[in-house]
């Protein structure tokens, strides 16, 4: 599979890797692609690039966006994080996130050691390894 696409921008098609796309952002006709380096915008539907982007690298998070997995630094219930971009995550898509992703969920179950009651107490912390069980 090719790891790149071309975009028409006026009459010049230029090539864009998948790597270097951060997310893409419906316009009314129009999406922009927001590269590492550069803003593209093109005349083209959101469903058509969602199409052609790898599902393994990006999720649909919003009716009006795309965003790259690999350059997400962070998320929780109603924003992912890229950069310093704040993109707003729908209810109907907030699941289809979760289950995109591998997560390391962190369950703070405090429980003391038996025959220790003279030592000084200590935090255990259970940490499970989830993937698709949000």
């Amino acid at each position: 599979m090719q790891e790149f696409f071309f975009v028409r921008i006026e009459k010049t098609y230029i090539k864009l890797k998948f790597a270097e796309i951060m997310y893409v952002q419906a316009e009314k006709k129009y999406v922009n692609l927001f590269a590492i380096d550069k803003c593209y915008t093109t005349l083209c539907s959101l469903g058509h690039v969602e199409k052609i982007l790898p599902a393994e690298i990006f999720c649909k998070v919003h009716r009006s966006y795309i965003v790259s997995l690999e350059h997400t630094s962070r998320f929780d219930n109603e924003f992912i994080y890229i950069g310093n971009k704040k993109i707003p995550i729908s209810e109907q898509y907030r699941g289809i996130l979760k289950n995109s992703v591998i997560t390391l969920n962190y369950d703070s179950n405090l429980f003391q050691p038996e025959n220790n009651f003279n030592q000084p107490q200590q935090d255990f912390y259970k940490i499970s390894f989830r993937k698709n069980a949000w």
